[in-house]
């Protein structure tokens, strides 16, 4: 748009000017995005993965909320750009309609219907995709058909991998940001700004991850990144105790990886079901187990926890029922298929009004798995008033209260053994 509004008409004329509008396009932008970088304390220019299905919506085709180059300008149109009356679901894009209809029904780009809507709109004088004829559309349809199958062969790569940006013969200057743009709005979602192609085909392809650009974050979104930040700094010593799942966290170091997870989900004997995670903290394995089809229940009753676990869940457009009470008050539905005790034996066994409530709800709790953390040192905290619980006595506990009959160590990470107690 940008080269067609203001540069072509003088490049088809002057030698050499295409190239040089590029190089001084190329400097002006990278200066700019390195200032904005430095303002904002967020680096612009960094490359994020995700998978295809979190980015869910796209702004209203036609939309005029942002300007031309919002990662350059930063300047919004309108006020409430990220409100659901100026968004609509990515699948239902005339664009993506095309691929569907082109690589899911098997259909020539002439018989799409974006195919006809694109002619009609160069009849009447208007640029699409960089083209003002149906030959170029045709060329461009063309590439496009090598774009998919080149990820499809190869995978999905960054500008960075692939060594070069995008060129094409009919559009003359690159755009200098050509991975997947996104912006995130004030929950935290992620909407899909440019890279229409790209994004189509890597839902249609169903791949697992794609890189992308933020390209700019709603005010309320940097103020909740900012809180968490600050938090995790002051009270948890720069590490969160889980991953955090939103790829505008994906630099914050974590205490435990993804390897209690894959430990779990090798050992279910089901595929899907209704999970409880007893203490969730901030919700990473409601998470991961939603995502892998479980109907989920995060307990948590930390106050400051809760209102994390609340916000990053809104951010990740889960689904998950979250409840903010003391774990043995629970008394909401008490049959679970699965049940996670990961990071609460210790406290939970160190005082024996705790233990005592605590072995009330587990003999409520119907469920044919649960799934037990314990980590060293095996003693209570000094000053427990209710003697040394070692590994096999907490066991041995949810065991019986729970009415299962068997264990097995599945797993130890960092000297901490991971229990599957079962029927």
């Amino acid at each position: 748009m940008f080269y067609l509004a203001y540069i072509k008409s003088y490049s088809d004329k002057i030698p050499y000017f295409r190239t040089i509008a590029k190089n001084l396009w190329v400097i002006g932008c990278k200066f700019t995005l390195k200032l904005k970088s430095f303002i904002r304390s967020v680096d612009l220019e960094k490359v994020y993965w995700v998978n295809p299905k979190k980015i869910k919506y796209s702004f209203m085709q036609g939309s005029s909320c942002f300007s031309l180059y919002p990662i350059y300008t930063g300047k919004l149109f309108i006020k409430d750009w990220d409100l659901t009356q100026n968004l609509m679901k990515f699948e239902e894009r005339n664009s993506y309609k095309a691929y569907y209809q082109r690589f899911i029904e098997g259909r020539e780009w002439k018989e799409t219907e974006f195919y006809q809507a694109v002619l009609n709109m160069m009849e009447n004088g208007m640029f699409k995709w960089g083209c003002s004829s149906e030959k170029e559309f045709l060329e461009r349809c063309k590439e496009l058909n090598k774009l998919y199958e080149d990820i499809k062969e190869n995978g999905f790569k960054t500008q960075k991998m692939l060594g070069k940006g995008r060129i094409l013969k009919h559009k003359g200057i690159r755009e200098l940001e050509d991975e997947i743009q996104i912006v995130i709005n004030r929950n935290g979602h992620l909407i899909f700004y440019d890279g229409n192609n790209r994004l189509a085909i890597a839902k249609i392809l169903d791949l697992d991850k794609i890189p992308f650009k933020i390209i700019h974050r709603h005010e309320k979104w940097m103020d909740f990144r900012k809180e968490i930040y600050q938090y995790i700094k002051k009270e948890m010593g720069g590490r969160v105790l889980e991953p955090l799942l939103h790829p505008d966290f994906s630099d914050i170091p974590s205490v435990w990886g993804n390897e209690r997870f894959e430990i779990i989900k090798q050992n279910l004997t089901i595929n899907s079901g209704h999970l409880l995670d007893m203490g969730a903290h901030w919700g990473y394995f409601c998470h991961k187990f939603e995502e892998i089809g479980f109907n989920c229940t995060a307990i948590e009753d930390s106050p400051k926890n809760f209102y994390f676990l609340r916000k990053l869940k809104r951010a990740g457009n889960m689904n998950f029922k979250v409840i903010d009470q003391l774990i043995y008050d629970f008394k909401d539905n008490l049959h679970f298929d699965i049940v996670l005790i990961l990071n609460l034996p210790h406290y939970l066994f160190e005082k024996k009004e705790r233990h005592d409530r605590f072995v009330k709800l587990l003999r409520k709790i119907k469920t044919s798995e649960i799934y037990l953390q314990i980590d060293p040192p095996l003693e209570m905290k000094e000053g427990s008033t209710h003697g040394n619980f070692i590994r096999e006595d907490i066991i041995n506990s949810v065991i019986k209260n729970a009415n299962l009959k068997n264990v097995d160590c599945i797993g130890e990470i960092k000297g901490s053994k991971i229990f599957k107690l079962y029927c």
